[in-house]
């Protein structure tokens, strides 16, 4: 009877056993599953884009005046050095810029490569009036300058070479700078060999091509919009004329002219990337 008691023992053990791992695994079945979420696929700059700009130039004029005299000499060499300085006041202000931009960028990798062109309202505009008496040789005389630089527009074309980081593209860029310079000199005068006052007037205003380099970075906010902000050093050369002085006599000189006009340019865009 001991025996047939142990037997029954060991069978109801053995029976709960695997009712209790039958559980289990019923369990483990029921328990939910989790998957990982898909891979998002990394921002891509390849493609177009347009968009507007805003920021400030702080601009700077440097005219030059250079002075010759005719067969009938009018200037004293000694006080042509002081005659010239005073022509050539240095003119700068900051001033506004806003436009719009349309480029194209190619991503390979971590590289971008692109190209964009941007035509932006450029409003420099500054005169300055410089007054004095430059004539030393005899003590006696004055002089007076009005001198003008003023631009209203500036057109770049650059190529652009990037490091992107995912939604942020960190690139350099370089290339032409187009703007239109306008540049006028106005002299009246009284010096030891004039007869009565003297008069000058010359004007200038050339469309001129030169050149700009800087940096910037693009940060994309979504699929489609771009936020930018961007530094420019632009050089749009020197623009030149000249001006035949005359008097009450026979006594002249030339006035050769010149101004170089350069620009450090910080704007913010926002542009839509198709």
């Amino acid at each position: 009877m001991a025996q047939t008691g142990f037997i029954r023992f060991a069978l109801l053990a053995a029976m709960g056993g695997m009712l209790s791992v039958t559980a289990a695994s019923a369990a483990d079945m029921r328990a939910p599953v989790y998957k990982a979420a898909p891979a998002v696929a990394p921002f891509s700059w390849t493609g177009f884009y347009v968009g507007g700009t805003a920021g400030a130039g702080w601009t700077k004029a440097d005219p030059s005046l250079s002075i010759v005299n005719g067969a009938s000499p009018l200037y004293l060499p000694a006080d042509i050095p002081g005659l010239s300085a005073l022509g050539s006041p240095g003119l700068s202000a900051t001033n506004a810029i806003v436009g719009a931009k349309a480029g194209y960028n190619q991503q390979w990798g971590s590289f971008v490569a692109g190209l964009e062109g941007d035509i932006s309202w450029f409003h420099f505009n500054k005169t300055a009036a410089t007054a004095g008496n430059p004539f030393l040789a005899f003590g006696a005389g004055s002089a007076a300058f009005s001198t003008s630089v003023s631009t209203n527009w500036l057109a770049t074309i650059r190529p652009r070479l990037g490091y992107a980081v995912n939604t942020a593209l960190f690139y350099v860029t370089g290339g032409l700078a187009v703007g239109d310079v306008k540049y006028s000199n106005t002299y009246v005068g009284f010096s030891p060999r004039g007869a009565g006052f003297e008069f000058e007037a010359a004007a200038v205003s050339q469309t001129r091509v030169g050149w700009t380099v800087g940096a910037g970075v693009d940060y994309a906010v979504t699929p489609h919009w771009v936020l930018s902000a961007e530094y420019l050093h632009v050089d749009l050369g020197s623009v030149s004329t000249s001006g035949l002085v005359t008097t009450g006599n026979l006594n002249t000189a030339t006035f050769n002219v010149s101004t170089k006009l350069h620009s450090d340019i910080g704007r913010v865009g926002l542009a839509y990337k198709f």
